[in-house]
């Protein structure tokens, strides 16, 4: 039988929610930049060639400070997220080998007693 926790539902749940809603959000977002400037009259298109220029001089240097945090931020996520499953594996495993534990206290307390109704021997009570 699996443990199902109410929290892992409410956090899958939320999880979609805000992937849908960040998703929505950002393509919102670009359709209207595209919108804006696609725009064809002069002014438009000198504002395009503004953010052009401006993005091909954009040095990527100054960022790979911030990309170093995102990527280590990223293998974080991944090691909690690891560190969950095996949590969950191990609390499975550790309920199954209580189960096994009482079947097999279970098992011994019939075969003693059929070993002694065998032998005209009233098992003892432990």
């Amino acid at each position: 039988m699996q443990n199902y926790d109410l929290f892992d539902y409410f956090r899958w749940a939320a999880g979609i929610v805000a992937t849908v809603y960040a998703t929505v959000i950002t393509v919102q977002s670009l359709w209207g930049w595209y919108v804006y400037l696609a725009g064809s009259d002069r002014y438009m298109s000198m504002l395009r060639r503004y953010l052009i220029v401006h993005g091909l001089r954009l040095r990527f240097g100054t960022f790979w400070g911030d990309l170093v945090i995102s990527i280590l931020l990223t293998v974080i996520f991944f090691m909690l997220w690891r560190a969950h499953v095996i949590i969950y594996d191990l609390g499975d495993r550790l309920a199954d080998q209580q189960t096994a534990q009482a079947n097999v206290a279970r098992l011994d307390e019939k075969i003693r007693q059929r070993v002694h109704e065998r032998n005209g021997v009233e098992p003892r009570q432990q």
